[in-house]
């Protein structure tokens, strides 16, 4: 009867999907030597490597999320775990994603950047420090389905204004109005 016992509490892997653990739960900012012009910070594998040291020192000043940059930084961790916590997958979907919408470039130089849907949802809930405690990271799987000719009209659309809205709050105008 103790070796039944003992049998039955195993987890039996055979049925069920094991998710391998989460490493990083934030990010830890560092200063970089190596960033392209035009990058703030770039995210590798749970490191946030700031062009400023006090970008780095704002990511690391405390135990929660409460700056932009951080949050920022922190989804696109969270979305390279929603990729079975792969940086190749993110960064190879990150360059393919940049690559598809470099037509863009003929609007303005940064729309490539921009309109990429990891881009587009770490943009959209920066300013919101929960988003990424709340569950998975995936929104950005709802903008792959935008063409580029809609991403087209709304990088005329963005880059048009004399005055450049906040590029969250164009996002929050442009998909409320999507969806009335």
């Amino acid at each position: 009867m103790q070796r039944y016992v003992k049998k039955m509490n195993k987890p039996n892997i055979y049925n069920k999907k094991i998710m391998k653990p989460s490493k990083f739960s934030t990010v830890i900012g560092k200063k970089a030597f190596f960033l392209f012009p035009k990058f703030d910070c770039l995210t590798w594998k749970g490191y946030a490597y700031c062009r400023t040291q006090e970008a780095a020192d704002r990511i690391n000043e405390s135990d929660k999320i409460d700056s932009r940059l951080e949050s920022h930084e922190t989804i696109h961790v969270r979305q390279a775990e929603s990729m079975n916590d792969s940086w190749f997958k993110f960064y190879l979907k990150y360059v393919r994603e940049w690559i598809c919408n470099l037509p863009l470039i003929f609007i303005n130089i940064n729309a490539p950047y921009y309109f990429m849907p990891i881009e587009m949802e770490a943009y959209l809930n920066q300013d919101d420090w929960t988003y990424c405690m709340k569950g998975a990271v995936n929104q950005w799987k709802e903008f792959e389905k935008l063409t580029l000719k809609e991403k087209r009209e709304m990088a005329k659309e963005y880059f048009s204004y004399e005055k450049k809205p906040y590029f969250t709050h164009f996002l929050l105008t442009k998909l409320m109005r999507t969806s009335n």
